[in-house]
């Protein structure tokens, strides 16, 4: 560019044109370098969605292992409660007073209302007692503690109850027998919490230490099963009713028989759990003495497991199952 100066003004001019400056454009990404991008954007994806999963089945394992402990512990429990309680003098004169309500039975309806409300205080409030009268009546003669012993987490006391039947035809039968009365205590105060229920003495011969099995909680909904179940109950109820232990040891792991003192007259409340290999059907029976009109109530749960084309019973339980909000 040459200045000319003429006087006190200045003129530019120039030499050469000058070459207009180039605008600088930003590079744009090439579409390979975006392919890249995006295929990196979703191995990333792809693999938190893998770790993701991989942790949650980690936990979930974690679950099951912490799951498995817990039921160890629960059956180590059982096992360390099931066993001899402490005598009371307190819980006899209960007990002393439960049965002499429970045991004598009026033939008379205006008696057997009386009879049915005092023995409320006595149970449970999901038991019902209530039994109706009939032309035979049952007498108390006496009652002695044989044991007080936990089993399935339950206090049972076990009495042996001598007692007398009257028939309306006059005839009196009379009786030796040892009654279970499960019960739960606290502050020196006591409730019977199933129906008490006639068995063998306790026998304190025997092996310790065996770790009982616990049933799942989870109610079987196979109608298959459930019906397969409830009908070997029913028949297994009945034979248990009037057989020998003897003649129930092809059915029993332990086995138990009434010898025909009483017989099932109803099995309500079925429910079945576990499955179709191991199920546990739970029921409340009515048991009717053979020589009288004379009820009682009994609740009942069965451990079984498949044989064949039927069941065999690993374990029968007399004080769970049955109650309708169990």
């Amino acid at each position: 560019m040459i200045v000319i100066k003429l006087g006190k003004f200045e003129f530019k001019k120039k030499t050469k044109r000058e070459p207009n400056k180039i605008p600088v454009h930003r590079k744009k990404v090439k579409m390979k370098s975006a392919r890249i991008i995006v295929l990196i954007a979703m191995i990333f994806i792809f693999s938190s969605g893998i770790l993701a999963w991989i942790k949650s089945c980690v936990v979930q394992q974690q679950n099951e292992r912490l799951q498995k402990q817990v039921n160890t512990y629960q059956k180590k429990l059982d096992n360390a409660s099931t066993g001899m309680s402490a005598y009371s003098p307190l819980l006899d004169h209960y007990m002393q007073d439960f049965l002499g309500v429970y045991m004598n039975i009026p033939n008379n309806d205006d008696e057997m209302k009386k009879r049915n409300k005092e023995l409320k205080q006595y149970l449970a409030t999901n038991l019902n007692g209530t039994i109706k009268a009939s032309d035979d009546s049952q007498t108390l003669e006496n009652a002695t503690l044989y044991s007080v012993f936990t089993k399935n987490g339950v206090k049972i006391a076990q009495y042996q109850v001598d007692y007398t039947q009257h028939t309306k035809d006059k005839k009196d039968y009379q009786h030796s027998d040892y009654l279970n009365i499960p019960f739960k205590e606290k502050d020196h105060q006591f409730t019977v919490v199933s129906y008490p229920y006639f068995t063998k003495p306790v026998d304190p011969v025997g092996h310790v230490g065996h770790l009982k099995t616990n049933y799942s909680s989870q109610q079987n909904n196979h109608t298959k099963t459930v019906s397969a179940v409830s009908d070997f109950t029913k028949s297994f109820l009945d034979k248990y009713a009037s057989s020998s232990p003897k003649e129930m040891s092809f059915l029993m792991a332990k086995p138990e028989g009434l010898n025909g003192q009483f017989k099932v007259v109803k099995v309500e409340n079925i429910t079945v759990y576990g499955s179709k290999e191991n199920p546990v059907v739970q029921c409340l029976i009515t048991l009717q003495n053979s020589n009288t009109d004379i009820q009682q109530l009994e609740n009942v749960t069965l451990k079984l497991h498949q044989q064949s084309r039927t069941y065999f019973v690993d374990e029968f339980i007399h004080d769970q199952g049955g109650n309708t909000d169990e």
